[in-house]
């Protein structure tokens, strides 16, 4: 799916407020192809509103973004993992003029 998504000028990046050591952990153990990003005083994270509730924790949302910062889609699936699969392979397809 990440080449995919490279194929239609959409770069994947993750972010998240654990340390860059943690990262590289994560990264390695999953094998993960994509940059993952450190937001330890969660600037990002309350900017695009995703701060856990109560600020404890991080909510889990894919964003497609284009190139001017405009967000062209979300899903925010906190608990449901697989949902942002689904919503990445139906986003594709619709990109590819297969949906």
């Amino acid at each position: 799916m990440h080449s995919q998504l490279e194929a239609l000028a959409l770069p994947v990046l993750g972010i998240s407020p654990q340390s860059e050591d943690s990262h590289a952990r994560f990264s390695a153990q999953h094998e993960l192809p994509f940059p993952l990003l450190v937001d330890e005083d969660k600037s990002v994270i309350k900017a695009y509103g995703v701060n856990g509730p109560f600020g404890f924790g991080v909510r889990r949302v894919t964003y497609v973004i284009a190139h001017g910062r405009t967000i062209l889609d979300a899903l925010q699936a906190d608990f449901r993992i697989n949902d942002h699969l689904e919503f990445l392979k139906e986003y594709i397809a619709k990109r590819q003029g297969n949906g």
